[in-house]
C-alpha cells in the first residue's frame, strides 16, 4: 500500500518551528492550530493513505480545542500505533520539504533519526529531501513551508 501526503503552513515572524518533532531554531515559525509540524503533519496523512483511513482532520480536527497547541509527536504517535495494532510494516518514507528558510540541508540527519524513532524503523528507511521554491511565490516570500510525503507499508 502506498500513500501520500501534503501539508502547508503559514510562516511568521516570532512563532515556534517544529519540524520531524525537533524544535528548530528558527526568527519565523509556522502559525498553527497544533504546534504545526509541517513535516509530520504530512507524513501521518501519507500513513493514514496508505491505510486507507481518512486524513488527520479525521482524527485530529483543528475544530477540536483539546488539540489546540497539541505536540505533534503525541499525534504521530497515536497513528504509529494504530498502524502496528493492524499489523502493517513501514517499508519506507520518503519526503519533500518546500521552505527557503531555514536551510534543510544541515537538519537532514537529525530529522531523519527524529522521524525513525518516532516510527520505530530503521533510520534507512526514511528519506528526506529539500528544496527552495527559487523566491517565487508564497514560499519564496518566506511566507510558507510545504511538505510533500510519501510512504509505502505492507501487511505483516
Amino acid at each position: 500500500m502506498i500513500g501520500i501526503g501534503y501539508d502547508m503552513h503559514q510562516l511568521k515572524e516570532g512563532e515556534s518551528l517544529f519540524l520531524g518533532g525537533i524544535e528548530i531554531d528558527s526568527e519565523i515559525g509556522t502559525v498553527a492550530h497544533s504546534d504545526g509540524d509541517v513535516l509530520l503533519h504530512s507524513i501521518i496523512d501519507a500513513l493514514l493513505g496508505a491505510m486507507c483511513k481518512g486524513d488527520i482532520g479525521d482524527f485530529f480536527p483543528d475544530t477540536d480545542e483539546q488539540y489546540k497547541n497539541a505536540d505533534s509527536k503525541v499525534l504521530y504517535k497515536e497513528i504509529i500505533e494504530i498502524l502496528y495494532r493492524e499489523n502493517y510494516q513501514i517499508i519506507n518514507i520518503d519526503v519533500t520539504i518546500v521552505t527557503e528558510k531555514p536551510k534543510i540541508s544541515p537538519l537532514k540527519q537529525k530529522l531523519k533519526e527524529s522521524i525513525a524513532n518516532l516510527s520505530k524503523i530503521h533510520i534507512n528507511k526514511v528519506n528526506i529531501k529539500a528544496t527552495t521554491n527559487e523566491k517565487r511565490g508564497f514560499i519564496g516570500r518566506n511566507e510558507g513551508i510545504v511538505v510533500l510525503s510519501a510512504c509505502q507499508l505492507e501487511k505483516a
